[in-house]
């Protein structure tokens, strides 16, 4: 994987200093997922009921941008192109804690429901 797959481009995410644990996750053709992990150089993503019970790795070079206000994470990518990033068991995940829970909890609807 190439080195800007792994890093935000500049100016799409202005606080990469803030978990975005909870956030809805936009393709350029619809809804994905909520994320549910930040691993820092990627993000795990949440995709039911796009691909039930099928979390997927998004590598965070694909970050268009970052709407905090609304809680969502812009891609520039389609969907068809994240179905083939690498397993979750591929990368060691961590980060979260009671902050990115709750954001993770927060209730709302879930994208494409």
């Amino acid at each position: 994987m190439t080195t800007e797959l792994r890093e935000y481009r500049p100016g799409s995410h202005s606080a990469a200093d803030l978990t975005l644990v909870g956030y809805d996750v936009e393709a350029t053709d619809g809804p994905l997922g909520r994320v549910e992990q930040d691993a820092g150089d990627h993000l795990l993503v949440d995709t039911r009921p796009w691909v039930p019970g099928a979390p997927v790795l998004v590598p965070i070079g694909t970050v268009a941008r970052v709407d905090h206000l609304e809680l969502v994470v812009h891609l520039d990518c389609h969907r068809a192109r994240i179905r083939i990033a690498p397993p979750p068991a591929a990368v060691e995940l961590t980060g979260g804690g009671p902050a990115a829970a709750a954001l993770a909890n927060r209730p709302g609807p879930r994208p494409g429901s």
